[in-house]
């Protein structure tokens, strides 16, 4: 019954809204830092993230990303970073039409 309960008034959609477009903008953000700084398995922060919860594995990849900023050389995103982003992205768009519209 939680995936209903997420939508049943306006204060959970909203709540589910605010939640789904914080953890994409903590992937990208992720994403994007991680390659720049060379952090391995990056991937696996935002797995976790969903898995477990964004509150646990977002601050370790700051932790992790401060460990790195000495080292760090700029990288650019892969095409498989920018695609599997942009796939993250149209399925938070539909998770929030699903909450708010459906």
């Amino acid at each position: 019954a939680f995936p209903t309960d997420l939508k049943v008034n306006a204060a959970t959609r909203s709540f589910t809204v605010d939640l789904l477009l914080l953890f994409l903008a903590a992937a990208i953000f992720m994403v994007v830092e991680g390659r720049r700084h060379g952090i391995r398995f990056v991937w696996a922060y935002i797995v976790g993230g969903a898995a477990i919860a964004i509150s646990v594995t977002f601050p370790l990849f700051l932790l992790v990303r401060e460990l790195r900023l000495a080292d760090a050389d700029a990288a650019k995103l892969s095409v498989l970073d920018t695609a599997l982003l942009a796939l993250m992205t149209l399925g938070t768009v539909a998770a929030v039409v699903w909450v708010d519209v459906l």
